[in-house]
């Protein structure tokens, strides 16, 4: 018997896509989405005696599913993701030594690849029933800061098609993680320490079309591929400390955004884990300050992530001990 607490979320990256695929990567996820669409197709026309629709004259038709994955930030194990989330990818040993430095960054197509995704949820009666989404492309996703918190990522997913006949494959979790978390975290505007923010997130949609569907004497849909511009947009919220943000939001003021989270035990030698987001073009789009009686003075600032014309929209370097994403 299994309770809750044994729920697996587990990808594979697959050779063809919507072809499925074993699962290779378990991720310790704090909550998984998935959700199936269907269409339902109905004939109604004129006929004596009428109810309702008359039964026997619709058709069920799998759209595949959408959802997503919430998980918070390791020092290992989150490179594949991230490969297939902003497009571009590299990876460098440091220095001979055991630490590897992976760097993703956006670019003019997205990720191009998919994976199999397989979760097991676990019913009443204690028996987990695997959900198997074949197909599944990231569209979306979402990095969170609080204060309180671990350091929390959540990726959205498109998937051709959902079944539950594939067994549930036997979870592989790298060792030894560690989450990165509040303690860990600073962020920088034009390379220098902002010391008084409380909160950060980075949202991006990703523009891609998931109803790539043709009259091919079938439901299924072609790959999903990026169809519009992307948008990049967050809000770091914390103490209203000066006019400084407020100026550069009304006067239109672009800057560099960064934020990084580096734990405290090093991988070897000086190379620590981190996890730096680098966003080199950002504009403010709000707002005032809000005052109350009883907390100090705050303030919320949106932002949206521009392209300087050369450089990535958003570089993301991660350190770790891996030796491949």
């Amino acid at each position: 018997m299994s309770s809750i607490l044994d729920q697996v979320v587990q990808v594979g990256v697959e050779s063809t896509y919507g072809t499925a695929v074993a699962p290779t990567r378990a991720y310790e996820a704090k909550a998984d989405t998935f959700q199936r669409d269907v269409e339902y197709i109905q004939s109604i026309g004129f006929r004596k005696d009428m109810e309702t629709i008359l039964s026997g004259r619709d058709t069920t038709v799998s759209l595949g599913a959408t959802g997503s994955i919430e998980m918070d930030v390791m020092d290992k194990g989150m490179g594949l993701l991230l490969q297939h989330t902003l497009g571009t990818s590299a990876i460098a040993q440091q220095g001979g030594t055991a630490a590897y430095l992976q760097t993703f960054s956006t670019n003019d197509t997205g990720g191009t690849g998919s994976f199999t995704v397989q979760s097991s949820k676990v019913d009443s009666g204690g028996t987990a029933r695997g959900f198997t989404n074949e197909g599944s492309v990231i569209t979306g996703f979402n990095i969170n800061q609080e204060l309180g918190a671990n350091t929390s990522m959540t990726f959205n997913f498109d998937s051709e098609t959902e079944q539950t006949s594939t067994a549930i494959a036997t979870p592989s979790y790298p060792s030894s993680m560690t989450p990165f978390n509040y303690t860990m975290a600073t962020i920088e505007i034009d390379d220098s320490a902002i010391n008084t923010f409380t909160s950060f997130s980075l949202e991006g949609d990703l523009a891609m079309d998931t109803q790539r569907r043709f009259l091919k004497g079938s439901a299924t849909k072609g790959q999903p591929k990026r169809s519009g511009v992307p948008s990049y947009t967050g809000t770091i919220s914390g103490e209203f400390e000066d006019l400084t943000q407020y100026a550069a939001f009304t006067a239109g003021t672009e800057f560099k955004l960064e934020f990084i989270a580096t734990a405290g035990t090093a991988i070897a030698g000086s190379y620590y884990p981190y996890f730096h987001v680098t966003m080199p073009k950002c504009k403010w789009t709000g707002s005032t300050p809000v005052a109350s009686l009883d907390a100090m003075t705050t303030i919320d600032l949106p932002y949206t992530v521009l392209w300087d014309g050369s450089n990535p929209a958003i570089t993301l370097t991660y350190m770790s001990s891996d030796t491949a994403v």
